[in-house]
């Protein structure tokens, strides 16, 4: 039996795949509570997390297992270095570094349950790619990779993908990351680096945000000239953004409101409970019981991948750290600043272009910058929109394993379309980044 078809078959009938499901659920819903009633259940939590990750590791891909697997030992082998200097970190610290990012992804998978896609009919044209891209932007929002999924069946062609439907798919969820806090990299950042303001980083996050889709629409409109006067796109329905803006809007209120909760608990209860109800609402408490359970059971587990790499990058963190903290690494400077901030910039894309998974690259650096991290709020510029161009451009990113698998898309093709305009936004993203510096923040 070949080894692909082996996989597929471990996929449908691996019988774990049952209990997965509740058990990243009883994580979830322990670190959300101990998050605001520390009740002692961390140690339970992470132990369930891992038990999730050994049950679901079978059904990961090969090149899956075989990056989480070089994480997960460097980690190890960093902290056992540690140790033997002795260093004070715990098998707790170590393997739940990132267990309330394990708890987010859980939770934002409820999300799509109450996902209710629809189209606008629109003429082909200029308006409908601006329309199909900026609704693409706010439903990948909160819908993460599924949206690229739902929107780009509707707009690939029998050959594929186009370059337009492309810029659509890749700068509409890339940009998406420099704001929204259901996309995992602003919770990362708001607990590896401890005091950043979303007060202050929000302004300029969004600022490039509305300047990368600009930027794409002005490409669009010199670059492809003839075939945007005939795009037929995917608008988006009102109702289908209405969740996005709803569930958004609650999340600045909330923390505006209640600022001592922390922003990962807020979007985690908020990501499970909106969607709930929105379907009770929809279609009344059995039905809705049935489709969470069918949820729990069937559809939960299917964060395996995200999940795992999410706690194996938090092994290799905490290693990292553990390694700082008894000398074993040093770095060149002593604090952090717009010079140190855009370096980590142009080095996070750079070496997510060579294949390091962009969320593992923000977990080093965070780690190896923790204690000398003087300027938080230019350091989260620094780690988002590097994430941000590094999904929409490297060829080894899970958007674009997407675009190559589902919708034909070539390496050359990514590269080409992608890497100017990312060359173009690592140089706005630097000079954000001096103009913050020349403003007095930090």
């Amino acid at each position: 039996m070949r080894s692909d078809s082996f996989t597929s078959n471990l996929h449908n009938h691996w019988p774990g795949a049952r209990i997965a499901g509740i058990i990243v659920l009883l994580m979830c819903l322990l670190t959300l509570l101990n998050t605001v009633l520390p009740l002692g259940l961390t140690g339970v939590a992470t132990a369930l997390a891992w038990l999730y990750i050994l049950i679901e590791t079978p059904r990961l891909k090969p090149k899956q297992r075989q990056q989480i697997l070089i994480l997960f030992s460097a980690g190890v082998a960093a902290a056992i270095l540690a140790w033997s200097q002795d260093s004070d970190i715990n098998l707790q610290r170590l393997f739940g570094e990132h267990l309330k990012l394990a708890m987010l992804l859980a939770a934002i998978s409820f999300i799509g349950m109450a996902s209710n896609v629809g189209c606008d009919v629109s003429k082909p044209g200029i308006r409908s790619f601006i329309t199909t891209l900026l609704g693409m932007h706010v439903f990948s929002s909160v819908a993460n990779f599924s949206s690229v999924i739902v929107v780009g069946d509707q707009i690939k062609k029998k050959e594929g993908i186009d370059q337009l439907s492309q810029l659509v798919l890749s700068r509409g969820f890339g940009m998406a990351v420099l704001w929204s806090p259901f996309l995992s990299i602003l919770p990362l950042v708001l607990e590896q680096v401890p005091g950043v303001e979303l007060s202050q980083v929000y302004p300029f996050s969004i600022a490039i945000a509305v300047t990368g889709l600009l930027l794409s629409i002005v490409e669009a409109r010199f670059r492809s000239a003839n075939e945007l006067q005939s795009y037929a796109g995917y608008p988006l329905k009102s109702n289908t953004l209405a969740m996005p803006f709803t569930l958004i809007g609650m999340i600045l209120l909330l923390s505006w409101q209640l600022p001592s909760l922390p922003t990962i608990f807020l979007v985690s209860l908020l990501s499970i409970v909106v969607p709930v109800c929105l379907l009770t609402l929809r279609t009344g408490i059995h039905k809705t019981s049935q489709k969470v359970t069918q949820h729990i059971t069937e559809k939960l587990s299917e964060s395996r991948a995200e999940i795992t790499l999410f706690m194996s990058a938090g092994v290799l963190a905490a290693g990292v750290k553990a390694c700082i903290g008894v000398g074993l690494i040093s770095l060149p400077f002593t604090e952090t600043g717009a010079g140190v901030a855009s370096l980590v910039l142009m080095m996070i894309v750079g070496l997510a272009y060579l294949g390091i998974h962009q969320l593992a690259l923000v977990a080093i650096f965070a780690g190896l910058l923790a204690d000398i991290t003087t300027t938080p709020n230019l350091m989260a510029i620094s780690y988002i929109l590097g994430t941000a161009l590094a999904m929409s451009g490297s060829t080894f990113s899970g958007l674009n394993f997407i675009m190559k698998s589902r919708f034909n898309a070539t390496d050359t093709e990514i590269v080409r379309n992608q890497l100017p305009y990312n060359l173009v936004m690592i140089g706005i993203g630097c000079g954000v980044i001096y103009l913050m510096e020349a403003m007095g923040m930090s």
